[in-house]
């Protein structure tokens, strides 16, 4: 059995009397890519606060590399790479300067510092903006600067929300293919989306959060045994037949 390098058990967060994220519980194995997927509101960036320490839960608790986001919340935070909702850039740093920050947070030294951060802003195609302050940059740019800071110290685990928004196609498919070499190399990869074209081709694990609640979870290799596909998964759960009654349209 794979050693789970996220686990979530019974996780709650309430604001007055509802539950946003209603004793969620998920395992994630060790260099594996685990799609947290839902609609707008389901719960899935609330859920991304909670495992980052950005927000405490109120129930539950977050284990990621065997440590506690309640009392381990340091070390935590020291072997995570977060692209968070709201990204959280600074406006008046510059594009190198966001990756100069991490550099210093995660004490790397020089030599590797810039071997990394090149290869990074050329695979992104941020290495001609780079002196360009985040103010400055598109919501593309600012997404893809998120990725970068993410990827630079090289961690264990990677936790994403909508890493795709924003991206063109071809960006898109350059980022998904960096996420399968970390994953092969043993990096464990948590990311959120609403968008299934993104990701069908990319998650070996997923969960369907709906008004909090965790309505489906299995594997992507499962659904193929059976015939059937993480897009059908989802609809199923979502689907709602409506009247199409436009008589006025066309």
């Amino acid at each position: 059995m794979m050693t789970a390098a996220i686990h979530l058990r019974n996780l709650t967060k309430r604001y007055a009397d509802t539950a946003v994220v209603d004793a969620l519980s998920i395992e994630v194995p060790e260099g594996s890519i685990y799609g947290f997927l839902g609609p707008n509101g389901a719960g899935k960036s609330t859920t991304i606060k909670m495992m980052t320490g950005m927000i405490p839960p109120d129930e539950g608790d977050v284990i990621i590399l065997g440590h506690s986001i309640r009392t381990d919340a340091l070390k935590v935070k020291r072997s995570i790479g977060v692209v968070p909702d709201n990204l959280g850039l600074f406006e008046y740093l510059s594009i190198w300067e966001h990756l100069d920050l991490i550099r210093s947070l995660f004490d790397l030294k020089k030599e590797e510092f810039l071997h990394r951060s090149s290869q990074l802003l050329h695979l992104l195609d941020l290495a001609e903006d780079s002196g360009k302050l985040a103010t400055k940059c598109s919501y593309g740019m600012r997404k893809k600067t998120c990725l970068a800071m993410a990827l630079l110290p090289n961690p264990k685990v990677l936790i994403l929300d909508e890493p795709f928004e924003g991206l063109d196609p071809v960006m898109t498919a350059t980022v998904k293919k960096a996420l399968k070499h970390a994953a092969r190399r043993g990096t464990t990869i948590f990311l959120t989306t609403h968008v299934l074209n993104g990701v069908t081709d990319l998650v070996q694990q997923y969960g369907i959060l709906r008004s909090g609640i965790l309505v489906a979870q299995g594997s992507t290799i499962d659904l193929a045994r059976i015939g059937s596909t993480l897009e059908e998964a989802y609809l199923r759960e979502f689907t709602v037949e409506r009247s199409l009654d436009l008589e006025w349209l066309g």
